[in-house]
């Protein structure tokens, strides 16, 4: 008796320190991305240690299967709604805290469907510092659409290199020359910097300029 008491009250205490210091990170982290963090795990913990104290302290199947049960939906329910509710609040433009080194997420979501971009290169430019990497989205009625990468020959006329092609959740990797663009296709290209202006001015020019 005395050790289970033992036991219920140290999982309280763990649990009741938990949710203290979640408290303190809610009113203490700088930014909504942070302050996220401290809700979900250590909140998690400290709900989860109670319950188990709970489990602990009544030794009945019935109680204990419920706060076992509780405890798994916690820690799997939890971070999804932390990372839905953070990228949520990312697309809507809450600010990242001042003292943030580097948005690692910056260009690479869409901002129509809201996906993780399929292709990320930024290898490519920290081993090729003199390129540029560029993504586009073809316009309605560019001069592009509906000609394959052969007729547009870009890197005779640029000097740049297409790298992919999207089309909505389709990738088209190192794409040859039979390859068609279409409206609303997003290209990735690589080049030098005043190679890259021509190309991409060519891209976005429609047949009505």
């Amino acid at each position: 008796m005395i050790l289970r008491d033992i036991v219920t009250i140290v999982l309280i205490f763990i649990g009741t320190s938990f949710m203290v210091i979640a408290g303190i990170g809610v009113l203490r982290m700088p930014d909504l991305y942070i302050r996220m963090s401290a809700t979900t795990k250590v909140a998690t913990m400290g709900v989860g240690s109670i319950l188990l104290a709970i489990a602990v302290y009544f030794q009945e199947l019935g109680i204990t299967s419920r706060a076992l049960a509780t405890v798994a939906f916690l820690l799997l329910t939890a971070p999804v709604a932390a990372h839905m509710i953070a990228r949520a609040a990312y697309f809507t433009g809450v600010p990242l805290c001042n003292l943030s080194i580097a948005d690692e997420l910056k260009g690479h979501y869409d901002l129509r469907t809201h996906k993780l971009e399929s292709i990320c290169f930024p290898e490519l430019e920290l081993h090729l510092p003199d390129m540029q990497v560029t993504k586009l989205r073809i316009p309605t009625r560019s001069v592009v659409s509906g000609k394959t990468l052969a007729e547009i020959d870009l890197r005779r006329q640029f000097n740049v290199t297409l790298l992919a092609v999207c089309r909505g959740s389709h990738v088209i990797s190192n794409p040859d020359g039979d390859v068609e663009l279409f409206s609303d296709d997003e290209v990735i290209l690589i080049g030098f910097p005043e190679d890259m202006e021509r190309a991409v001015e060519l891209f976005q020019t429609t047949v009505n300029d």
